[in-house]
């Protein structure tokens, strides 16, 4: 299985607009140029992807990505979210739609705001067909090809995210600021975790350092990379601080499992 690793910034990424910039990220080093967080999973027989934010198509671009057999959803914030339109060439290349996965919560929220990718519009083109549709999961096990992932509940501040446990050997956590008990147990002695951690400072939606590093102390993993990294985490900060086998993702950063 090979994991790659999109994208690993905010909602802002880095640089961010508005004036904060680089914030407290050196611009000499390319680590610290962060598009949204996304991540791509690989096997022998399907390509999943794990967010589409407004980054995605050059991201996909670069990881020179000609199919994707399906796209899980974290939560409905935009930066997760406002790519989808972006995966319609898939459909025109191989006139098979992309089934889109998440929560009702989430499924509801995207088809309000892109209902054209799912059903035919009034004002369409008739020669467009929507080249998506929705999937409703919930908690417990998901099969896509010959991928056996565990979905299971995080807590966002004020709404929940999805995180993804793919064959028990690799996990996905971002956007996540409480980590209910029930997941360590099924996120214990992975081959790999991809976990969030924003910046040194608490935060009311995303967890940060210290926070994260105890997680990943509990869950044990043999190797920990983490992602969602803000304007306030420099990349050579984040190595000084990391304990072993833990590691500051950057954009297009690849592991195999």
């Amino acid at each position: 299985m090979k994991i790659t690793l999109l994208g690993c910034g905010t909602s802002v990424g880095v640089p961010a607009l508005g004036g904060l910039g680089w914030g407290r990220c050196n611009p000499k080093n390319p680590k610290n140029r962060r598009q949204r967080s996304s991540v791509l999973i690989e096997t022998n027989h399907v390509t999943i992807l794990v967010d589409a934010g407004p980054d995605i198509r050059n991201q996909l671009l670069d990881a020179k990505v000609n199919k994707i057999d399906a796209v899980l959803l974290t939560h409905a914030h935009s930066d997760h979210t406002s790519g989808l339109a972006e995966l319609r060439p898939f459909y025109f290349a191989h006139k098979s739609k992309v089934p889109i996965f998440s929560n009702i919560e989430t499924l509801n929220v995207v088809e309000r705001q892109f209902d054209f990718l799912f059903t035919k519009q009034s004002g369409s083109p008739s020669y467009f067909v929507p080249p998506m549709t929705l999937n409703k999961i919930g908690l417990g096990i998901l099969e896509i090809g010959n991928c056996s992932i565990e979905v299971i509940k995080q807590n966002h501040g004020n709404i929940d995210s999805l995180g993804f446990i793919f064959n028990k050997k690799f996990a996905y956590s971002t956007d996540v600021v409480e980590m209910p008990e029930v997941n360590f147990d099924k996120l214990n002695n992975l081959d790999l975790w991809i976990v969030e951690a924003l910046r040194d400072e608490p935060h009311e939606a995303h967890a940060h350092f210290n926070q994260t590093f105890h997680w990943i102390k509990r869950a044990n993993p043999k190797k920990a990379v983490l992602t969602h990294l803000g304007w306030e985490s420099d990349y050579d900060y984040i190595v000084s601080i990391c304990p072993d086998n833990v590691y500051p993702g950057y954009d297009g950063m690849v592991v195999k499992v």
